[in-house]
């Protein structure tokens, strides 16, 4: 099995309002993220993942976005229908 290649790094310095950083840092020091690089650098996978998703989304549906039936399908294709019962039903 050959191992998955991760690409080259480089550094780069980002301007952050002081109390944005310290939280970032309490929740490293906390153990909720990784690092705070590391959280920005998934942030931003997220952000390409979601541009992405519309660019296919505006594919499937030119012009227009899923309408709720869509929306209500989907839902259900995934499950998700299911969990948002249960949650209400607490």
């Amino acid at each position: 099995m050959t191992e998955a290649k991760t690409p080259p790094k480089a550094k780069t310095a980002i301007t952050l309002p002081q109390e944005v950083l310290d939280q970032l840092r309490a929740r490293e020091t906390a153990g909720e993220i990784p690092s705070v690089s590391g959280h920005i650098q998934k942030l931003l996978q997220r952000e390409q993942e979601a541009a992405e998703v519309d660019a296919v989304l505006e594919r499937l549906f030119p012009g227009e976005r899923p309408g709720p039936e869509h929306l209500k399908w989907a839902a259900q294709a995934l499950g998700a229908a299911d969990e948002s019962a249960q949650g209400t039903a607490a």
